[in-house]
């Protein structure tokens, strides 16, 4: 494997200053001609989830496999997976390169894998009572919806996992304790990229702060409406370039992933926030709010159950349904007033009962927690409490 220093890169790219250099975006990469690699050692093909848009689909050589290796075995290095475990892998949307390599990894590190593959969440907790691994991984989504079942449906026969992973959506502090709780286990997350692999960061401390992994990888914070870097505590779009020889190279790659910049560790290598995906932003309302923010402050409360949705929006109300056992007014006062403030925008909130919200997607954002077809002034239905 052939590793490149960005100044080579730079050289290839001509006389063109960094900042001058086009952005690469996915819609490049799904028509992308893979023709002119015939002769490359590529060993697999991956697939984007597909989760907002039609799937990217890229090869896998065996240079990428070497320098995934050692990102990975730095990654892993901080948690406590020691040989012997299983370590059961739920991703909901198929197999995407994050998943794959962080199997094949733990198998590295003498851990057994399990992959039940898409199926019904009454068979993925039947599998993991009668497996009983001792790692469960999959997305926040995933974990909070499992342990809603588990609580529900009270299964004593099975022993909860001792450790938690997640990734591939942002995990907020409040989903965190929920999802903790519920299982009785500590949750890692990581941060990876299917068009590169995964995972490329990994959190330290349970604090929601990510360190960058992938010395490979190089990674600029950049404002989206300057394209220049952003400045410590500012949150910016993830930009990055592969600096080893493949086929599907990428240079200034832009995620769509929002970092908030704590510090930068060594060039191209920071210490940062997750804060949400660029387009996931809420649609009609002032575009620094993510779905994130939203989950933060409902999470919070007791009172609302794990799934929330955003009904509709006008130029000056939101409407927004909670999932709770109770009635709209067991939620703390204060949900209300943070929201209101959030969005600077009168908010009223619409009780659903248990289950009654859209589970079909497995992210945290505007496709699971839109509503469109809600007119903010349309009557409440029979299962649903306004305040």
């Amino acid at each position: 494997m052939k590793t490149l220093e960005l100044a080579a890169v730079k050289a290839q790219l001509g006389r063109l200053s960094w900042y001058e250099i086009p952005f690469t975006y996915k819609e490049d990469l799904r028509f992308r001609k893979y023709d002119s690699m015939a002769n490359c050692q590529i060993l697999h093909w991956f697939s984007s989830s597909g989760t907002t848009a039609l799937p990217v689909i890229y090869p896998w050589t065996a240079a990428d496999e070497e320098v995934a290796k050692l990102t990975l075995q730095k990654v892993h290095s901080s948690t406590d997976t020691p040989p012997g475990m299983t370590a059961f892998i739920i991703a909901p949307t198929g197999l995407p390169g994050m998943w794959y390599h962080m199997a094949r990894q733990l198998r590295h590190l003498g851990l057994a894998t399990v992959f039940p593959g898409v199926d019904s969440p009454n068979r993925i907790l039947n599998l993991i009572a009668q497996l009983k691994p001792q790692l469960l991984i999959s997305l926040p989504l995933v974990l909070s919806r499992l342990g809603e079942l588990l609580t529900i449906y009270s299964r004593l026969d099975l022993e909860p996992p001792t450790t938690l992973f997640t990734g591939g959506d942002v995990l907020t502090n409040a989903r965190r304790q929920r999802i903790e709780a519920i299982w009785g286990a500590k949750l890692q997350s990581f941060y990876g990229l299917s068009e590169v692999f995964g995972p490329l960061a990994s959190e330290f401390g349970n604090c929601g702060e990510f360190v960058w992994q992938a010395d490979e990888v190089f990674v600029e914070i950049l404002d989206p409406a300057t394209n220049q870097p952003v400045q410590e505590g500012e949150t910016g779009v993830a930009v990055i370039t592969t600096l080893w020889e493949r086929p599907a190279s990428l240079v200034r790659y832009w995620t769509g992933d929002c970092f908030r910049l704590i510090d930068w560790l060594a060039p191209g290598c920071p210490r940062f926030q997750m804060r949400g995906r660029e387009q996931l932003r809420l649609p009609g309302l002032r575009p620094e709010f993510f779905p994130q923010d939203v989950d933060e402050v409902l999470l919070a409360d007791p009172a609302v159950g794990t799934e929330w949705a955003i009904a509709a929006a006008s130029d000056d109300e939101v409407l927004i349904r909670v999932e709770t056992p109770d009635t709209i007014d067991a939620l703390d006062w204060q949900t209300k007033n943070k929201l209101q403030s959030m969005f600077d925008l009168s908010v009223r909130l619409t009780a659903a009962s248990l289950g009654t919200l859209d589970r079909s997607t497995p992210k945290l954002g505007i496709s699971s927690h839109w509503s469109s077809h809600r007119d903010i002034n349309s009557p409440v239905n029979s299962s649903e409490r306004s305040q």
